[in-house]
């Protein structure tokens, strides 16, 4: 037979007291460290060129990798065709390692970005999620870069000369609500 004992909340099952479990030690949530929104607007110099860095370690890579998959694929055979699979998941594990992982881990800043002193910050206060980095960086930066390349360059073209703002605002940053600032020194 349960009873309940009004006097701590306790529980007496068989003769045995079962004290509640203490909520007085119970952390909080995790606040995680969102980076700072302050920092000058990185200069456009930069970005491309962290940009190209990014890309230099990334095209020779996954075009090695594609042309070795290939070529395995050409041979013919189970175990060809197996290696050329996992030559193919390894590029996908590089690109999210790159793109997802250390913007993630490095506060904002990729491989090139971290070159250039330069690094991604949220203009709404949020921290960036690993899958924003992933998809700004590597999705819309490298996968699709024939067609976001030209779109962002009307986007901005058309900010600084039809619109005339002094410091327009590039269409991927205002899409995922991110701005490139320089990085502070610490």
């Amino acid at each position: 037979m349960v009873k309940k004992i009004k006097k701590n909340n306790s529980y007496s099952y068989n003769d045995r007291n079962i004290a509640p479990k203490t909520k007085g030690h119970v952390p909080e949530k995790i606040k995680q460290e969102a980076p700072d929104l302050t920092g000058e607007d990185a200069s456009h110099i930069k970005r491309i060129i962290s940009y190209i860095i990014d890309l230099g370690i990334y095209l020779p890579i996954a075009l090695l990798y594609q042309y070795t998959s290939q070529n395995l694929r050409a041979a013919g055979g189970p175990e060809n065709e197996r290696n050329a699979l996992y030559m193919m998941i390894s590029i996908a594990i590089f690109a999210i390692l790159l793109f997802g992982y250390l913007p993630n881990k490095w506060k904002g800043q990729t491989i090139g970005k971290k070159i250039c002193k330069i690094r991604i910050v949220p203009t709404d206060g949020k921290k960036v999620e690993f899958s924003k980095y992933l998809v700004r960086e590597f999705l819309v930066k490298v996968v699709l870069f024939w067609f976001t390349i030209p779109l962002v360059s009307f986007y901005y073209l058309y900010q600084k000369f039809v619109a005339r703002e002094t410091n327009p605002v590039l269409l991927h940053d205002s899409l995922f609500n991110t701005k490139v600032v320089k990085a502070q020194e610490k």
